[in-house]
């Protein structure tokens, strides 16, 4: 049974440690984005991955991102301002967003590649709309992608991840089941309602049905609150 509290608890962290993979997931208009920019505000390394170009514009202007386009310039900026810190926005090339969010991903690992031992600099990477990038059955169609690998050992190298996405039954399951916490918000669509009952059991299909905007589940390893 869901317990209610009043605060989300962030759970991405800044420091030496194991880094932590976030979902959020809920309908348009819900509050995930907002959500995300709250877990992220305090951070000093951020990455936002980011195809839609207007919410990139918001970024920029609300939350002080960089836009940057093309990949190796992207990791150009990562490493001349590692030690001062960043917030770039990445914008992907339209279609292409799962090979991109594969190198780049593959990429991060390879610059944390001495997390714990040289240095012990945390980095984030957050991905909106986590389906097109990282839809499902794209780990068995691609065993060496990148994210897979960053999802399943990133932690320890240092790399939180935020997945943001409206249609949670659309993502590779491997993001799921690392997840070490998610954020279910209101859903419209029934396949969408059935994955998350299947998180947060049966007894909760109600309260998830029923949820409005900025409402949501806080799930964390078998612990269960409702923020309403």
């Amino acid at each position: 049974m869901a317990k209610k509290q009043n605060k989300g608890k962030s759970t991405v962290s800044a420091s030496v440690g194991q880094a932590q993979r976030v979902g959020i997931f809920g309908a348009s208009g819900c509050g995930k984005t907002t959500k995300a920019r709250s877990l992220i505000k305090p951070l000093k390394r951020v990455i936002f991955f980011e195809p839609l170009a207007d919410d990139l514009r918001r970024l920029q202007s609300d939350d002080g991102f960089k836009p940057v386009i093309g990949l190796n310039n992207l990791l150009k900026e990562v490493r001349e301002r590692f030690t001062t810190g960043f917030k770039l926005g990445y914008y992907p090339t339209a279609g292409a967003e799962d090979k991109e969010l594969s190198d780049l991903a593959g990429r991060l690992m390879a610059i944390q590649s001495g997390y714990g031992f040289s240095h012990n600099a945390q980095m984030t990477l957050v991905i909106d709309e986590l389906d097109l990038s990282f839809p499902t059955g794209i780990s068995q169609r691609d065993p060496k992608n990148g994210f897979k690998n960053l999802c399943c050992r990133g932690r320890h190298a240092g790399i939180n991840v935020i997945g943001l996405s409206q249609r949670m039954h659309l993502i590779d399951n491997v993001f799921r089941a690392n997840c070490s916490a998610m954020y279910i918000f209101r859903h419209s669509e029934p396949a969408d309602i059935d994955v998350g009952v299947k998180i947060l059991g049966r007894e909760n299909r109600e309260k998830l049905r029923a949820l409005k905007n900025f409402e949501y589940f806080y799930k964390q390893d078998e612990k269960i609150f409702l923020k309403a």
